[in-house]
């Protein structure tokens, strides 16, 4: 029986919720729940009379000729999934060509499931109005993403599927620039309904208050709840930073990109444009421009009936037709609104702290702070490190410190002047201290502490801690346990002001050379951990201090003496780049010509790095000339010797097909007496050798896999045994997997992702030739995530084998748009025969508009294509 629907057609679209956290989190795992998660859609589609014409990545798409179908094989699915996986379904016409459909229906069905969570079926109303017997729940009519109309949707519901969920993922019901609050309003229900009623009737509504009592959170509460009562949206004009009532009619102008005027009334031309429209004017924070809102409020009445406006300030606004509604402090005492908002906020902050011994301490800082819920928010903050009954006795200056000038920036005001209150508590040894780790970017621990701030005030160790304690338990440092070790961050309100302060001190510079030198001293040593068997522990390193280094490079990159920038561009590069890190990518390159200028004792290293990031972004022949320097001076007494600039000259070999000057490279890096430290060279010489074709003697490859494994380098060992596993796949193809598989397994607990993405090509086109399609196509997924993170030329190849196993399995456009997509960032000469056979079949002119089609495409389409080309082949392999 013919499956595929014409004319009036069902769909239903799924996609797995939150797939590249769990790609990243287990890539092994996923790939195997995906496995169970596509039969299981497979089956369920298939069961109930559909026809699956695409996957999507995480995700399939169906098409079924009776409406009930598709809603059967949602609920039958959904029970089956061990995946958090999110449906849609809709009915309407689609045209079919060939394996695909066309058409606004599937502009809706898409739109319909991304509004969906994981588990929820969502059905719009064109579908719902043809089933019965379906239990259905109405959400209501919403506005949907890049559609114009709006859509009914419902949640299908029954045995075995959820029914509470979140919100849906809807767009705003009606135009503005609202932003969404992250927090949930306490205590205001019944006001913000009262005010959407009086928004009915009242043309201005002023909610009016002492600073920091929320009235900017209750109108924007109020703003969603009426939104879509104003066909013509809900807008916020902040006017905050607007310092002359003269300009108020400016800035509102700009919220409606409303042209400028020929004779710069903007108030007219603000009335003219709103004329005959409806919809809803936040004004916030009017107090220190009365006048200037006044006459705009006027003026709307006047011609703009339909305009509501509803205003925040600290008093009323004094004009006809105003309805100035108090906006009161929250209720406090044991249990009440305000102790509420204090918990909820701790528990936002520090979760793992335990309130229920503070009742009464809690009480008191909401009645000590009015009921202010600003000051409830700011003192809640103070938990990190202090105990309500601490925070409550700190809270004498608080009054004075939140209400702010009425002429200045209310919440600008409010932040600085609750910064400077904290600083007036501190010692002279604490803001000097304070001021100096303003230099630190996403944190720092004790030793980085000492070193870079240590010459400002004269500290030890243990000086050092008790400063830092201090400095947490006043909460102008956080304090992050999560890793290995203590690490202290400054909030960034509470860091620009610190740097601020630095400069003024006159020690900003000084202070930022000693944070150059150290990351120059902590680089350098993770570039010999690195090298050793605690690899793993160098990218823990990067990882965690990739901001410090980088603003650490730049500061040194300006410097008078090259010394900081030189060694931590040589020393960064290659651990962020086996991390798929692109932040170190081009440092070395910057710094080489003053490394050479100066003789720099790292400039092998350095040289090699510049090499190496030149190669992996496609640009041989530069790469080439610093990899020829780098071998030149590897010899050099005046420099520390360093030899891996051979592999780059190797792998520049290959790319061009001339075999054997790499291979020659690579053994003449492996008997470099520097290549004894880690054994990197030989075991590349082992591995390439065997991947080109061109194995050892089995004792003699013994004898060397042996040398890699005394050298303790982790990557380099994977790479032996990988050499090994290639050397084993004829004679014995299960040691061969194992080894393999062993293989990867040390990259990923060393932490090397470059190369264990390569490692996986070598598998997968392994199982491929064993005729394995299907492993193949599943070990490829990772490579392609990596190339879509990176575009390294590393993976080139692996790229290039992918493409190989589409075009056998018969998607020679896929295959030639992934050529393309190789082409445009590096050439190999390996690629010949593919082109070749692809030409052939296609003919010139298919093949060569594939080509460009492919390399036209940034490396985030370019994935997305080789997904779905994937997807398509395994689909196809199953049968």
């Amino acid at each position: 029986m013919d499956r595929r629907p014409e004319g009036v057609v069902t769909f239903l679209f799924t996609d797995i919720e939150g797939s590249t956290r769990r790609w990243e989190a287990d890539a092994a795992a996923m790939r195997i729940e995906l496995e169970a998660h596509d039969d299981a859609l497979r089956r369920a589609v298939e069961g109930c009379r559909g026809w699956l014409f695409k996957h999507t990545g995480d995700g399939v798409c169906a098409a079924f000729e009776r409406p009930g179908d598709a809603l059967e094989a949602a609920a039958e699915a959904q029970r089956c999934v061990g995946l958090p996986v999110r449906m849609g379904i809709a009915t309407g016409e689609a045209d079919r060509r060939g394996d695909d459909y066309f058409g606004p229906t599937l502009n809706q069905v898409a739109r319909v499931m991304g509004c969906a969570h994981g588990g929820q079926v969502l059905v719009a109303g064109s579908t719902v109005s043809l089933v019965d017997g379906f239990d259905l729940v109405d959400l209501g009519v919403h506005r949907l993403r890049d559609l114009t109309a709006p859509v009914g949707l419902w949640q299908l519901v029954g045995d075995g599927l959820g029914r509470e969920f979140p919100s849906l993922r809807t767009v705003d019901p009606a135009p503005g620039n609202l932003p969404r609050p992250s927090t949930t309003l306490l205590g205001r229900d019944d006001t913000v309904a009262a005010v959407a009623e009086a928004l009915e009737s009242a043309p201005l509504v002023t909610l009016v208050g002492v600073g920091g009592v929320g009235k900017t959170r209750l109108a924007l509460e109020v703003a969603h709840t009426v939104a879509d009562r104003f066909p013509d949206g809900a807008w916020l004009v902040e006017l905050a930073a607007v310092l002359d009532g003269s300009d108020v009619a400016d800035s509102v102008a700009a919220i409606f990109s409303i042209a400028p005027p020929a004779d710069g009334d903007w108030a007219t031309a603000v009335i003219d444009a709103l004329t005959g429209r409806r919809l809803l004017l936040v004004l916030d924070n009017c107090e220190h421009v009365l006048d200037g809102v006044v006459g705009m409020v006027d003026g709307l009445a006047a011609r703009a009936p339909d305009v509501r406006v509803l205003a925040t300030s600290r008093e009323g606004l004094g004009t006809q037709g105003e309805l100035a509604w108090p906006v009161l402090s929250l209720a406090t005492g044991p249990g009440s609104v305000a102790s509420r908002l204090f918990a909820e906020r701790v528990a936002a902050v520090a979760p793992d702290v335990d309130l229920s011994g503070h009742v009464e301490d809690i009480a008191e800082i909401g009645e000590r702070l009015d009921g202010i819920p600003l000051a409830i928010e700011l003192a809640a903050a103070r938990v990190r490190s202090m105990s309500p009954a601490q925070i409550r006795g700190h809270l004498d200056e608080r009054f004075r410190l939140l209400t702010g000038a009425r002429r200045s920036t209310e919440r600008h005001q409010t932040l600085r002047a609750a910064v400077q209150w904290s600083y007036q508590l501190l010692s002279e040894s604490e803001t000097a201290l304070l001021d100096a780790v303003s230099v630190f970017v996403g944190g720092f621990d004790l030793e980085a502490a000492i070193a870079v701030c240590g010459a400002a005030v004269e500290l030890d160790e243990f000086e050092a801690l008790d400063l830092l304690d201090s400095l947490v338990r006043k909460s102008l440092l956080q304090v992050d346990r999560s890793g290995p070790g203590v690490r202290y961050e400054l909030l960034e309100t509470i860091r620009q002001f610190a740097e601020e302060r630095l400069a003024d001190r006159g020690t900003a510079a000084a202070t930022r050379d000693r944070h150059a030198a150290h990351f120059a001293e902590r680089a350098e040593a993770a570039f010999a951990v690195f090298r050793s068997p605690a690899e793993a522990e160098a990218y823990a390193f990067v990882d965690r201090e990739i901001a410090n280094l980088r603003a650490a490079f730049e500061w040194a990159a300006e410097a008078p003496d090259p010394d900081a920038a030189v060694r931590i561009a040589a020393c960064t590069h290659e651990i962020a780049r086996f991390r798929l890190r692109t932040e170190a990518m081009g440092w070395s390159a910057r710094v080489v010509d003053r490394a050479r200028d100066a003789g720099h004792r790292l400039l092998p290293l350095l040289l090699t790095m510049a090499c190496d990031g030149a190669w992996s972004r496609g640009e041989l022949e530069e790469a080439e000339a610093l990899g020829r320097e780098a071998v030149a001076v590897a010899d050099d007494a005046r420099y520390e010797p360093f030899v891996w600039a051979y592999s780059d000259l190797a792998t520049i070999a290959f790319y061009r097909g001339d075999v054997d000057r790499g291979i020659e490279l690579l053994h003449a890096g492996a008997d470099h007496p520097a290549d004894e430290h880690d054994r990197f060279m030989l075991s590349l010489a082992l591995f390439y050798r065997m991947l080109m074709g061109r194995p050892l003697p089995e004792a003699e490859l013994e004898r060397a896999v042996a040398h890699v494994e005394a050298g303790g380098f982790p990557t380099a060992i994977a790479g032996a045994w990988g050499a090994e596993s290639q050397a084993l796949a004829d004679r014995d193809p299960a040691r061969a997997e194992a080894l393999g598989a062993k293989a990867v397994e040390l990259l990923q607990t060393c932490g090397n992702r470059l190369l264990e993405r390569t490692a996986w090509a070598v598998l997968a086109t392994r199982a491929a030739s064993e005729g394995d399609p299907r492993q193949a196509l599943t070990a490829f997924s990772p490579i392609v995530d990596a190339w879509a993170a990176n575009g390294d030329a590393a993976l080139a190849r692996a790229m290039l084998d992918l493409a190989r196993l589409l075009a056998d399995l018969g998607d020679d456009a896929a295959a030639s748009r992934i050529l393309g997509a190789v082409n445009r960032i590096v050439a190999l000469a390996e690629a010949a025969d593919l082109t070749t056979q692809l030409r052939h079949r296609m003919g010139d002119a298919r093949f060569e508009a594939e080509l460009e089609i492919g390399a036209s495409h940034d490396l985030a389409v370019s994935a997305d294509l080789a997904h779905e080309a994937i997807q398509r082949a395994r689909s196809a392999v199953d049968g």
